[in-house]
């Protein structure tokens, strides 16, 4: 009986050391891409795509309906990085905050978030309009950051989503 009791005592002190324990010292946030698809609007949602890296190696796809349309690359400062992280970083610790209705007349999203520990994917197969404003503000904000650096034309590139092209969506033949 002694013996259960001291055991049970050390996993009880064992867990409370560990709780208290701070979140492991990641390395930071590597890659963040972020894809829309047009799937879910009403109207004439851009399909895109938009990827930077810790090298500050900013990548870009617009397809249907964006206002650039091509592949892009280019750099972002290191300001802009360190406030994508810092953003970003929300997702990671707290997670997507959702609503309780669906909001008609918005995108779906994919996006991928890697840091120092593992690769958080994330994917909406909904529209975004189950996301909070705030959510789906730094999505929106993340994307702009596009439009706002110079970025030059390339042949090709390749994103690990799929989701910003325009194809329609597969269905399953029953």
């Amino acid at each position: 009986m002694k013996t259960t009791t001291n055991i049970l005592t050390f996993l009880i002190l064992l867990t409370l050391i560990a709780c208290g324990e701070p979140r492991p010292d990641s390395k930071g946030i590597s890659k963040v891409t972020v894809a829309f698809s047009g799937y879910g609007c009403e109207s004439e949602c851009p399909f895109q795509v938009f990827s930077v890296d810790s090298s500050l190696t900013a990548t870009f796809y617009g397809g249907q309906f964006a206002d650039r349309k091509g592949c892009f690359k280019g750099t972002v400062s290191q300001a802009t990085w360190d406030s994508i992280q810092v953003r970003f970083d929300k997702f990671i610790v707290k997670g997507i905050d959702t609503t309780q209705y669906q909001k008609t007349d918005h995108p779906n999203v994919e996006f991928f978030i890697h840091d120092g520990l593992r690769k958080h994917r994330t994917r909406f197969n909904e529209n975004t309009g189950k996301m909070t404003n705030d959510d789906l503000d730094i999505l929106y904000w993340f994307v702009r950051i596009a439009s706002r650096t110079e970025l030059k034309t390339t042949d090709s590139l390749t994103f690990e989503t799929t989701l910003q092209y325009a194809m329609p969506p597969k269905t399953l033949d029953k």
